[in-house]
């Protein structure tokens, strides 16, 4: 077992990186809306970032099982600085589509290889802790990044946000000295008395891979689209970023509690009451007239993406052997930004031909869909670790 303190580096790294694109996301679509951007063009920002994700994303997980996770970290911190300086460079909405994009790599290199290192670094009666400790960080972080990014945009504008987000990418790097790998010899591949392991193709990794795909659609209807939305509620940018704040909020709770519940209760449990959680803060959100209200609904779909993400994670974990998690949590990303993708441009769309709160009406319907499914895929075992594939 790696003790918490040898783990530092992987949450300062984390931290950093994590508030500088906090900071950056829920800004970037107000940049847009100054410049003009329609529905439809703000959720092409999220579909760009989608698409790049999808058809990296499993890439950067092989690459990071082949010459190590903290080369490819070191890639999205740089990633992620150079797009805090394009921001600042931008002239037009067809520029910030494409700087989401870059924004989609630095994600790309970022999650498969974080993920796979925190679950090999983990106790492996406690993979969903380990992956839980590291979302709560992150979610902590954005929390803040959020906060940080409203207040410095309201009252320096968008060049001091953009500045900000540029100098904690750049401080991210350094971090990663202090980044401990686990030893290859540390992660082979459990004993199976001759069993042979699954691959991509069991009902734990099936399950993991829909329960991402759907807290992922969930999390896109919020992160590509809200702040605008926010802005014809009549909300000032202040509150918008106090919005996102909470939202991150319920992130960390929900990370704390939910890796660690589901090693104690069961993965289906923790994901099922997850996503009804986040079905009623939708529909909240998409009630919602002013402030009090919508920040009731962050709160609970901020809940249910933070319990349901380290469950989805510590699920295709359970599912494959330590030395393909790489490729598996790359697999596994690139589900998440088809889902990204299509909930940026379908939520865009909708918002933009029938009413600004049909995104939040669709995510309800994605997370009561997922929960049902999830009770027909999962046995109530605790973790359905080596399931038999599924033909």
């Amino acid at each position: 077992m790696f003790p918490v303190g040898r783990r530092v580096g992987q949450y300062a790294f984390t931290f950093l990186l994590m508030f500088a694109i906090g900071l950056g996301l829920p800004i970037s679509p107000l940049l847009a809306s100054r410049m003009g951007a329609s529905w439809v063009e703000i959720g092409l920002m999220g579909a760009a970032w989608g698409l790049v994700f999808t058809f990296s994303a499993f890439l950067t997980g092989r690459i990071s099982d082949r010459i190590g996770r903290k080369p490819v970290l070191a890639m999205s911190a740089a990633l992620s600085a150079l797009a805090a300086l394009l921001f600042l460079r931008a002239l037009s909405v067809s520029e910030l589509i494409a700087i989401r994009g870059i924004e989609g790599l630095a994600w790309a290199c970022f999650w498969p290889a974080m993920e796979a290192l925190a679950t090999e670094t983990a106790d492996a009666k406690q993979v969903g802790r380990g992956i839980g400790l590291v979302t709560t960080v992150y979610a902590f972080a954005f929390a803040i990044g959020s906060f940080a990014g409203g207040f410095i945009t309201d009252v320096y504008g968008f060049s001091a946000a953009f500045a900000t987000y540029f100098a904690a990418s750049s401080f991210a790097m350094p971090m990663l000295w202090f980044v401990e790998s686990a030893k290859r010899a540390e992660y082979q591949a459990p004993a199976t008395a001759g069993r042979t392991l699954p691959k991509f193709f069991s009902r734990t990794l099936a399950a993991g891979n829909l329960l991402g795909a759907s807290y992922t659609f969930g999390l896109a209807s919020v992160m590509a689209l809200l702040s605008v939305y926010a802005v014809g509620l009549g909300i000032p940018v202040f509150w918008i970023g106090v919005a996102f704040s909470i939202f991150w909020t319920g992130r960390v709770i929900g990370a704390v509690s939910g890796g660690s519940a589901s090693d104690r209760f069961g993965r289906r449990r923790v994901a099922f009451f997850g996503l009804v959680v986040g079905c009623i803060g939708f529909l909240l959100i998409s009630l919602a007239s002013e402030m009090l209200l919508l920040a009731i609904g962050v709160l609970l779909a901020g809940l249910s993406v933070g319990a349901t993400f380290p469950v989805s994670v510590a699920m295709i974990a359970d599912g494959i052997e330590a030395q393909l998690r790489g490729s598996a949590m790359g697999f596994y990303e690139m589900i998440c930004a088809i889902a990204f993708m299509l909930a940026s441009a379908s939520g865009g769309f909708a918002a933009e031909v029938v009413t600004p709160r049909s995104p939040y009406w669709m995510s309800a319907t994605v997370f009561l869909s997922c929960a049902v499914a999830l009770s027909v895929l999962l046995t109530s075992g605790r973790h359905d670790t080596y399931p038999q594939p599924v033909l």
